[in-house]
């Protein structure tokens, strides 16, 4: 099958996009900038497709009562030295979560900063923990997860998550742009994904004793 394009564009390559001015919201003498923290955005895991709900039922924002979550380098929260800044505030926004980014005065908050009004780079990631999902298959059709079975294109969907911290990164997993991740450094995050990865076990062993 031909792919029309571009002249010199190939359906293969990646393209990248850079904002060619400061965002309008940042702020040099507050040290802040505002910024969408995430819309939701399917992502593919390897239990099946992610989608975080967006609704303030949906969201915990109990860590934000104190001095805010903070805002880290790529998930790195082994050191204080990763520590960029603080998210705020938050408020959700035609179907996003948004959020107020403060700088912290040091050499890696001062970077980040930098870098942010430059343009240099613009992109973050989401940590968090889910607490309940919805799942359902590839009509739409709520699947309980006793009866579903691992070849099921199934998508889960996020209805209660905490929000633990805000990340900048390089490159972000949603298409759009507001994006999240789960960071290998925390532990709950890892025993999260292992009940997921159990669930899909027991999937195959349902098939596999189906088949006898």
């Amino acid at each position: 099958m031909t792919i029309n394009g571009p002249r010199g564009w190939s359906h293969d390559q990646i393209s990248t996009r850079f904002l060619t001015s400061a965002p309008s919201s940042f702020n040099r003498e507050t040290r802040s900038v505002n910024a969408c923290l995430s819309r939701g955005a399917p992502v593919r895991r390897f239990y099946g497709t992610e989608i975080l709900r967006i609704t303030p039922e949906a969201v915990d924002l109990s860590r934000m009562k104190s001095a805010g979550i903070p805002l880290l380098d790529s998930h790195n929260s082994s050191g204080i030295g990763s520590a960029l800044g603080r998210v705020r505030s938050v408020w959700f926004e035609q179907g996003a979560l948004m959020g107020t980014l403060s700088f912290n005065e040091t050499p890696a908050g001062d970077a980040a900063m930098g870098m942010i009004e430059r343009s240099e780079i613009c992109s973050l990631s989401c940590g968090y923990r889910v607490e309940s999902w919805k799942i359902t298959d590839d009509a739409g059709n709520s699947v309980d997860e006793e009866d579903a079975r691992f070849s099921d294109d199934l998508t889960f969907e996020a209805t209660r998550w905490c929000l633990l911290e805000c990340s900048v990164v390089l490159v972000p997993a949603d298409s759009m742009a507001s994006v999240r991740s789960l960071s290998d450094t925390a532990p709950d995050y890892i025993r999260n994904a292992r009940l997921r990865m159990m669930t899909r076990m027991r999937m195959v062993e349902r098939m596999s004793s189906d088949a006898k």
